[in-house]
C-alpha cells in the first residue's frame, strides 16, 4: 500500500509518497508566504496556499502518483476558517497561528467568565494565538457580516478536507485547539462556552478521530494533484499531533520536539491537569492529552540572519557561524533574550522581544546564542511542568529543519538529562501511522 502524506507546515507544504513500512519513495516541498497586516494580523492568501500544494505535487513522477492508494494529511493550527455552504471562504484569507488580533477578546473572555473557569473546560487560558475562540469572537464583534454568512467554522484541516472530499469535519485535536471544546473530559463541544460567548451552535461540525477514513478524493482535485479519483482519505489533524505519532510517541511521558519554523514541545500525559503556563490539548490518540508549549524557532533565526548576517551566505550562517557561536558562547550568561519575536502565546498581553546585557563589546554570536537558549528555555519549562504529572521518558524525539549537531549541543545544555533521538519527517510519517491504526 502506498500513501501520499501531506504536511501543511508553518512555512511550507511538504509531501511524501510512503510505503506501509515507512519508506520514503519520493519527497517534495514548496514554500508559501504570509501577509502581515495592521493590528497584529497574520494571514495567507488562499491562492498561495493551494498553489504551493499543486506545485509540490507537480514535482512527483506522475506514474508513481497513480499508484497511490491513500491520501492523508496534517496542518498547522490554530488556523481559523469561515466557510459557506459550498465550501468557499467567507473571509477571503486563511488566518495563521501567528495572528494576534484578538487581545481584546481574550480580555472579554476573562471579564465574562474568568480565565480559570474557561481553562477548566477548554484546557487553556484564553491567550491570543493559542486557540481560535477569541478570533471567532473578534469576527462576531468586528465583522458580523462574515459571521452571518458562515455555514461552518473550523481550522485549516476542515478547509483542506472539504476541498479534497466535499465532506465537513473537524478532527479531535483541532476541536480542542479551537478553545470551545471540553478538553478536560474529551466530551465534545462545550455548550456553556458557545452559549456564553453568543456563538451559533449550528456552525460547529461533527468531530472525527484523526486517521479514520472519511470520504474519497474528488475528481477535480485528483486531476490537479495527479492522483486517481476516488482513493480514500483520512481525517487529518494538527502537525504536532501527527509528529508525535510519526515518532511512535503514544504513551504518557513521551516527549516530542519539533524544531522547525516554530520551536514546539509536546509531552504526553494521562491526566488532564490544566495550568496557565502551558497548553493542555487533545492528542490524536483518544484518552491521551498533551502538555504543549511553543515559541518562535526558525522564524527567529531567519530574522536574525536577515538583520545581522547578510554579509555571509545562508550555508555559512547555518553551518560555520552558528557552530562557532554555540561553541564560544554556550556557557555565557552576560547576554539574555526575551523570546517574543512573534509575541507570546502564553500571555493575554502582547509581548515583544528584547536583548538584555548588551554592551559595546557584545558580538552578534553572543546575541544569536542568547536567542537560541531563550527559545529552548520555553521548552524546558514545559517539560519540567509535565514532570509533575507523569514520569518522563529519558528520550526526546526531535524533528525539523532547524536541527543540526551544534544546535543539539545547545539543546542538551539548556535541557539536560535527556537523550535526543532524531526522527525525520515526523508529521508525514505520523499521518500514515494514523491510517494504519484504523485500517
Amino acid at each position: 500500500m502506498l500513501f501520499l502524506s501531506i504536511d501543511f507546515g508553518t512555512s511550507s507544504v511538504k509531501m511524501s509518497v510512503l510505503d506501509e513500512n515507512r519508506n520514503t519513495l519520493a519527497w517534495a516541498k514548496e514554500s508559501y508566504n504570509y501577509i502581515i497586516l495592521p493590528g497584529n494580523k497574520s494571514e495567507m492568501k488562499e491562492a498561495d496556499f493551494m498553489g504551493a500544494l499543486f506545485k509540490a505535487a507537480g514535482k512527483f513522477d506522475r506514474e508513481l502518483l497513480q499508484k497511490v492508494d491513500w491520501l492523508c494529511y496534517d496542518t498547522f493550527s490554530p488556523s481559523p476558517v469561515f466557510m459557506d455552504k459550498e465550501g468557499n471562504l467567507v473571509y477571503k484569507n486563511l488566518i495563521t497561528h501567528l495572528d494576534r488580533r484578538s487581545t481584546e477578546q481574550s480580555q472579554y473572555i476573562k471579564n465574562t467568565m474568568g480565565c480559570d473557569h474557561y481553562m477548566h473546560i477548554s484546557g487553556i487560558y484564553p491567550y491570543p494565538g493559542g486557540c481560535s475562540a477569541m478570533t471567532f469572537i473578534w469576527f462576531l464583534q468586528n465583522m458580523p457580516e462574515i459571521y452571518r454568512d458562515t455555514y461552518a467554522i473550523g481550522h485549516l484541516s476542515t478547509y483542506v478536507h472539504y476541498k479534497f472530499t466535499g465532506k465537513w469535519m473537524v478532527d479531535l485535536v483541532n476541536a480542542s485547539m479551537m478553545g470551545l471544546y471540553d478538553t478536560i473530559h474529551q466530551s465534545g463541544w462545550s455548550e456553556e462556552l458557545i452559549d456564553t460567548f453568543g456563538l451559533r451552535k449550528d456552525i460547529f461540525l461533527d468531530i472525527y478521530a484523526p486517521g479514520v477514513q472519511y470520504g474519497t478524493l474528488l475528481p477535480e482535485m485528483a486531476e490537479k494533484l495527479g492522483l486517481r479519483a476516488g482513493i480514500p482519505i483520512s481525517a487529518g489533524t494538527n502537525d504536532m499531533a501527527a509528529a508525535n505519532v510519526g515518532a511512535l510517541n503514544t504513551k504518557p511521558g513521551e516527549i516530542m520536539n519539533a524544531a522547525g519554523s516554530s520551536e514546539m514541545v509536546s509531552v504526553l500525559v494521562d491526566r488532564p491537569v490544566p495550568n496557565p503556563e502551558y497548553y493542555l490539548r487533545n492528542t490524536a490518540i483518544p484518552g491521551v492529552w498533551q502538555v504543549y508549549a511553543t515559541t518562535a524557532g526558525g522564524f527567529a533565526v531567519e530574522w536574525f540572519y536577515n538583520q545581522f548576517c547578510q554579509d555571509m551566505s545562508k550555508d555559512q550562517f547555518y553551518g560555520e557561524f552558528m557552530a562557532n557561536a554555540i561553541e564560544t558562547y554556550l556557557e555565557d550568561t552576560s547576554v539574555t533574550f526575551a523570546p517574543y519575536l512573534s509575541g507570546d502565546r502564553q500571555s493575554i498581553e502582547f509581548k515583544t522581544a528584547s536583548w538584555h546585557g548588551l554592551t559595546l563589546g557584545t558580538t552578534r554570536g553572543q546575541m544569536l546564542v542568547a536567542v537560541l537558549k531563550a527559545m529552548n528555555g520555553v521548552l524546558k519549562k514545559a517539560i519540567d511542568q509535565a514532570s509533575e504529572l507523569v514520569t518522563l521518558s529519558k528520550v526526546m524525539k526531535i524533528s525539523g529543519g532547524l536541527q543540526n549537531e551544534a544546535y543539539d549541543r545547545l539543546k542538551a545544555y539548556v535541557i539536560p538529562g535527556l537523550e535526543f533521538q532524531i526522527v525525520d519527517d515526523c508529521p508525514i510519517l505520523g499521518n500514515a501511522e494514523l491510517v494504519k491504526r484504523y485500517l
